[in-house]
């Protein structure tokens, strides 16, 4: 994989379905770090909402040892709108598709705001619906803390 080269990415619920995918375009592939863009007009395919066109520029950071990924969103003039992590898998990468598990509970933090976790309905839901264990949840909630601090400390790369 080499910076140029458009993958996918699926992201898929703890049962495996896949709920949400799209192609980006590799800005850097290291070893631990797959870094990807996303641009204004690019097509999101989404289980619930169907196929709909993205106004946001997206680089998104994909860490192959981490429990979380983190997505910079820019607005279609380049500003810093919100940094956001979702508390997940490690990703798995198989010939051009990056795919990785969403545990739903995620943080937020919107320029000019504090970060904050986000998402805890969602987190519920998935707890009923999965089956997360008391142990599994006690990971999430302290990926999601851990990836809170992270957030605080970011800094963003701009376009």
């Amino acid at each position: 994989m080499r910076p140029g080269d458009v993958i996918t990415v699926r992201v898929l619920h703890a049962d495996g379905q896949c709920y949400r995918s799209w192609q980006a375009e590799v800005e850097e592939a290291g070893a631990d770090c797959i870094v990807t863009l996303f641009h204004p007009g690019s097509f999101v395919d989404d289980a619930r909402d169907g196929l709909w066109k993205s106004p946001w520029h997206i680089r998104a950071y994909y860490w192959l040892d981490r429990p979380y990924n983190l997505l910079e969103i820019y607005d279609p003039a380049g500003l810093l709108e919100q940094i956001y992590l979702n508390v997940a898998s490690l990703p798995v990468l198989k010939d051009n598709t990056l795919e990785f598990t969403d545990y739903e509970l995620d943080v937020s933090l919107l320029t000019g705001q504090p970060a904050r976790i986000v998402d805890e309905d969602e987190f519920a839901a998935a707890i009923a619906d999965y089956g997360y264990s008391p142990e599994f949840q006690a990971h999430c909630r302290q990926v999601a803390a851990a990836a809170l601090q992270f957030a605080r400390n970011w800094t963003a790369k701009g376009l």
